[in-house]
């Protein structure tokens, strides 16, 4: 019977990348997924290894990977599905998040599922059977409420759950979910992780998770990848001392920063000024009638590092597009950045963040990959551009692109990126360095750190913290998990009702 045949049997199997002709993997490499099991692959190439049992490079032999449970039934690419949770925002949907326009080809969320059965890969064509489908994945991921909601409005965990739920129009028997929790707050990880052990076995699910995540308790077995290949899989107790030598491999708290900043011209000096840098006195933002931050008071004083706190959906990135001049409603006197007034036709966007340093999952989405690292960086020079600033640029001298060059240089070489590389080609851990670089190579007076630190080594983590602490400016950090913020001295947290609060943070914390 199927039921008990094996869902996955790697054996002895190379994995060649075909446009490349290299190995992906430097040893062959074995896995047995049984069913009944539920798998968690975790390690530097966790990716790559979701990748190979959804069915992607080429095996060799090719019967060093088979599918046994779909007994030469099915085309194993036909019915697994894997499911990655990079941001679909591109540079016109912007401004939709914050419910400033809409676009004709917007789709609302019931759109963003059925379109899946207009692709070649979904074999379900009958209409009552779409239907059912699609009201079965709806139900099953509590999505039922958002069916006519545009898409670009979810919150984090809605836009994850949709991920899955259209993961499941394939009616795939294997669904992979790579990164499932990156970004969520510990109820929306809670949610998805109940939601992800109940599909089970219909579909059979596997899980990516990185190193340093806990490992749901409903998983029962672990696989770990490296360069070399599969180093450890079995039962989640017997690859616990691998894991957590993984996890010893990539962790270093005790990092110092290696820049002179003072001579670089990256020391933060404080205006001095007796003002706060940022002053929101009563803002209140609603949109077709409803309320999202409702008379926030919220005071930053020069040199503060708070964290911005609350579950998704909560309003973090209303917030901050206040701050930076995204929000259609941000023209607002109420909101003043050094004791300057945000009025319309007093101030624009660009006075407005040519004085600000952001890193945010948006902005990675939509950078653009064929730059080189240097360029990248460089980019942080330009406000509202992805394009690096020339010699032919206006009002700049010599000097300037000399003071330019060293920054980025320094800053690359403090990172250890090779700046030559294209930022596409570059790892996600490198991606996000290079756009932490990006975010302080201005010496900006307020730094906006949005999950900036997500997807980064604990290494990595480590050298932007020691940056963050010795730079001494303005920070405005978000992060559900406490390792990926630099050490913040005070806190804002937004709660439901829109209601909040703010503190100090312990120095514990």
């Amino acid at each position: 019977m199927s039921g008990s045949k094996p869902l996955l049997v790697l054996k002895q199997c190379m994995l060649r990348v075909q446009q490349f002709r290299s190995q992906l993997f430097r040893e062959p490499i074995s896995l047995t997924i049984e069913p009944g099991q539920r798998w968690a692959v975790t390690g530097p190439m966790k990716t790559q290894l979701l990748q190979v049992i959804a069915g992607q490079y080429i095996s060799v032999p090719p019967t060093a990977r088979e599918y046994p449970f779909l007994e030469k039934k099915a085309w194993p690419a036909s019915v697994v599905s894997l499911i990655t949770f990079e941001s679909p925002i591109r540079p016109d949907y912007l401004a939709a998040r914050y419910e400033s326009y809409r676009e004709a080809e917007d789709a609302t969320l019931r759109d963003f599922l059925q379109a899946s059965f207009a692709t070649s890969s979904n074999t379900v064509t009958d209409r009552a059977a779409q239907d059912e489908l699609y009201t079965r994945a709806v139900s099953r991921l509590n999505l039922t409420g958002q069916q006519d909601q545009w898409i670009m409005t979810l919150s984090n965990g809605q836009m994850r759950r949709a991920r899955v739920a259209k993961g499941l129009m394939r009616s795939p028997r294997m669904l992979l979910a790579d990164e499932p929790f990156l970004g969520l707050d510990p109820t929306a990880t809670a949610d998805m992780s109940r939601l992800l052990e109940e599909l089970a076995p219909a579909p059979h699910t596997v899980i990516g998770l990185r190193t340093h995540e806990a490992i749901p308790e409903w998983i029962t077995h672990v696989a770990i990848a490296d360069e070399h290949g599969v180093v450890a899989a079995g039962r989640k107790e017997d690859v616990a001392a691998a894991l957590a030598a993984q996890r010893a491999v990539r962790s270093d708290a005790d990092v110092e920063l290696g820049l002179d900043l003072a001579a670089l011209g990256l020391a933060y000096t404080p205006a001095g000024a007796a003002v706060p840098a940022i002053d929101l006195d009563h803002v209140t933002v609603a949109y077709r009638g409803k309320v999202v931050l409702d008379k926030l008071q919220w005071t930053v004083s020069e040199g503060q590092v708070w964290h911005l706190r609350g579950n998704n959906g909560t309003g973090k990135s209303t917030l901050l597009s206040l701050l930076t001049a995204d929000h259609p409603q941000s023209w607002n006197s109420r909101i003043k950045l050094f004791g300057e007034p945000r009025k319309t036709g007093r101030s624009n966007y660009f006075a407005v963040n040519r004085d600000i340093g952001h890193a945010s999952p948006e902005i990675h989405a939509i950078f653009p990959r064929a730059l080189t690292a240097y360029d990248a960086v460089a980019t942080g020079f330009n406000v509202g551009s992805f394009l690096p600033p020339t010699a032919a640029s206006p009002n700049v001298t010599e000097r300037d692109a000399g003071e330019r060059d060293r920054r980025i240089s320094a800053l690359l070489g403090y990172f250890g990126v090779d700046g030559a590389a294209r930022f596409g080609e570059l790892s996600l851990n490198d991606q996000k360095l290079v756009l932490f670089a990006r975010a302080v190579v201005k010496n900006p007076r307020i730094l906006i750190l949005d999950e900036a630190f997500s997807g980064m080594n604990d290494r990595n983590i480590a050298l932007c913290k020691a940056y963050v602490r010795e730079w001494g400016g303005t920070v405005i950090a978000i992060g559900h998990v406490g390792n990926e913020i630099p050490q913040c001295d005070h806190y804002i947290q937004l709660l439901p009702e829109q209601k909040y609060e703010t503190g100090a943070v312990p120095r514990s914390e």
